[in-house]
């Protein structure tokens, strides 16, 4: 099957002026948009193709020559892809109004011990986050109430709108958060998470790539 997919990719060729994105849904809400309005603005003539895809997919969609950069919220460990970090996002409590007592908020910051006591919207085990949260957990001693498990960050997000828990999430995601209904705290001790864009080792780095990857970096800098 993926022999097949690589040949039709192949056969089908593209055009020039175009770009094929592969991104993690995480950043593009709020992080993807702003970069593509400042690529768009120098490169009015490309047309962008955009999949949101987990980060596997991301990776199967390079190596079968379907995207032409990726991003990443983990390190990808794939010989024949080259990755580039472009910023570390940290870790945030996206905490429903009412849920936590004013003086907790207060500190400007929570651990995962203040979080013992309330519903928490857990990640599935398997993602990048989600292991480097159960790893946190396990070396602290702490276990959190998990109400819910789900699969991508903005679906924690929303869980935490609709106050049914505590939702730990990446720093992009968190840009999101309607601060009318949550409040926004940094996890402390800080957790970080790489930012990467992923690309074919292959294939020669195109322009478009290299221009896109630098909005990207630009307005991870600006948000983060």
């Amino acid at each position: 099957e993926e022999v097949q997919r690589l040949a039709d990719s192949l056969r089908k060729g593209r055009a020039t002026d175009e770009l094929r994105i592969a991104s993690v849904l995480a950043l593009t809400h709020e992080i993807l948009p702003r970069a593509l309005a400042q690529f768009k603005a120098k490169h009015p003539h490309v047309t962008v193709s955009l999949q949101s895809l987990h980060s596997p997919q991301i990776v199967s969609a390079l190596m079968m020559q379907e995207a032409d950069v990726g991003f990443v919220l983990s390190n990808v460990n794939q010989p024949t892809l080259q990755q580039e970090n472009l910023a570390r996002a940290p870790m945030m409590c996206i905490v429903p109004k009412g849920m936590l007592p004013p003086f907790k908020l207060r500190a400007g910051g929570l651990s995962l011990d203040d979080l013992t006591d309330v519903p928490t919207i857990s990640l599935d085990a398997r993602d990048p986050v989600g292991v480097l949260l159960t790893q946190l957990s396990r070396e602290s001693g702490m276990g959190l109430n998990h109400f819910v498990t789900v699969q991508t960050y903005h679906t924690a997000l929303a869980m935490a709108h609709h106050g049914l828990g505590v939702a730990v999430v990446d720093a992009c995601t968190a840009l999101s958060a309607d601060k009318a209904k949550v409040a926004v705290l940094p996890l402390v001790p800080a957790l970080e998470v790489p930012v990467n864009a992923i690309r074919s080792a292959a294939q020669p780095n195109s322009l478009l790539v290299k221009a896109i990857t630098r909005e990207m970096q630009k307005v991870l800098a600006a948000q983060l």
